[in-house]
């Protein structure tokens, strides 16, 4: 008997201490450097949150989803600076409560909320803004989903990189680097393009935002350089049949394009393109 109590002296502190570290994330105030499935918690700096916001263009209309979101700060800047709905996706349940009591503190509680969720199984199909500060293997790992949203949708990150997806817009702040993509439509393929006088046939080869686009016109190319695609917006520079020098912007929809050209010696007009 006397063997067991001294047994149990013995594995009684070590049971508790394993008890306190498995209940201890709900309750332990968060560190830095914390360590979740997919990520080291590293807070954004305010001044970066709040360019990171301006470079994409958030406003009260934008839902922003923050994932690996930490202590909640950037939905709630969203929220109480920009007027934006925000959603945190965290997996940390201590995160989850500080940012809950920051959102109640700072009275925006009614627009900034806090899922405890692996990011990778976040909905993302309502998100007009996902904010991003996780590893580059995650950032990779995320890429396909990010490149499969709704066309339009800003994508932002501090300091990580999506590869070979250029960045539409990059700044830098106090030291540190923040990215902006917008997620382009798909404009692959064949387009006949009508403009009084001048219309010709172009075919696209796309890689992300990049556009490589080849003209024709009565069966002689058509040089079409400068192209560009921003979400739904598109870019590019032709040549109408006397030589003169046409810029074309349009907007992107389902199977079409439409928007005004024009150019130091040419006639303004608008135009509009369909699939071939």
């Amino acid at each position: 008997m006397k063997g067991l109590t001294s047994l149990l002296a013995l594995l009684l502190p070590a049971l508790a201490c394993s008890a306190m570290a498995q209940a201890g994330p709900a309750s332990a105030a968060p560190q830095i450097g914390q360590v979740s499935k997919d990520s080291v918690w590293v807070p954004t700096p305010e001044r970066m949150i709040r360019r990171l916001l301006q470079l994409a263009d958030v406003t009260p209309r934008d839902l922003v989803i923050d994932l690996g979101s930490g202590d909640g700060r950037i939905p709630i800047h969203a929220a109480r600076h920009f007027g934006a709905r925000a959603i945190g996706v965290e997996l940390e349940e201590n995160l989850i409560r500080v940012s809950e009591d920051a959102a109640k503190a700072q009275g925006v509680s009614h627009l900034a909320r806090f899922l405890r969720q692996d990011l990778f199984e976040a909905d993302l199909s309502q998100a007009t803004v996902v904010a991003l500060y996780i590893s580059p293997g995650v950032m990779t790992k995320l890429k396909p989903r990010l490149l499969a949203l709704r066309p339009g949708t800003r994508v932002v990150s501090h300091h990580f990189t999506l590869q070979d997806w250029e960045a539409d817009e990059v700044i830098k702040t106090e030291g540190r680097t923040g990215y902006l993509w917008v997620v382009p439509a798909d404009v692959r393929g064949n387009w006949l393009v009508d403009i009084p006088g001048n219309g010709m046939r172009i075919r696209i080869e796309q890689v992300h935002q990049v556009l490589t686009i080849r003209g024709e016109r009565m069966g002689k190319p058509v040089n079409v350089v400068g192209a560009r695609l921003r979400g739904t917006e598109i870019r590019f520079t032709s040549f109408d049949a006397d030589g003169g020098a046409r810029q074309f912007r349009g907007d992107i929809g389902a199977g079409r394009m439409a928007g005004e050209s024009e150019g130091q010696e040419v006639r303004a007009l608008r135009w509009h393109a369909s699939r071939d």
